[in-house]
């Protein structure tokens, strides 16, 4: 008795300890993969066509790399807690680029993250345009980060109602 106790102990450390793993898993956000808009082209980012984006029609102001990596740190826990809570989450399986745009929003300060899958199609016009897909499906979705208040607002997904 006390020896099929004891594997049963085993084999449920291990199920326990596989859905942690699982359920740790994080995003790919290679800093390889993420442009900050100039003011050349930022407008541009928020003109997509399957999912809802800030209005264009505000001012701009760039994001500096400490800012772009605190809403980097902050997205993944963000993150953690929509998946905990159930509610839809990104593709965890991608590697992801991505362009932040800085905007002000009622004399407030955001910045607009349009994620998109790493792939060569891309790599030659994102640093210089926007990268919108119409549809494209759950990889390619956007999210805005209030500045001061350090909080996102829901992810907007591609192609998913």
């Amino acid at each position: 008795m006390k020896r099929r106790l004891a594997r049963w102990t085993r084999f449920l450390l291990v199920i326990g300890v596989c859905n942690f793993l699982a359920s740790a898993q994080s995003y790919n956000l290679p800093s390889s993969g993420r442009f900050i808009a100039s003011s050349l082209w930022a407008r541009e980012v928020f003109n997509q066509c399957s999912r809802s984006a800030p209005s264009p029609k505000v001012d701009f102001w760039e994001p500096t790399i400490a800012e772009i990596d605190g809403v980097e740190r902050s997205l993944t826990a963000y993150l953690a807690d929509l998946d905990k809570a159930g509610k839809h989450t990104p593709p965890k399986k991608v590697s992801y680029h991505r362009q932040y745009v800085g905007f002000i929003r009622d004399g407030e300060r955001y910045i607009y993250a349009n994620f998109y899958p790493d792939e060569n199609a891309f790599r030659s016009q994102e640093s210089k345009h926007a990268i919108m897909v119409c549809d494209g499906g759950p990889a390619f979705w956007g999210i805005v980060y209030r500045v001061k208040a350090k909080t996102f607002e829901a992810p907007q997904f591609n192609g998913v109602a």
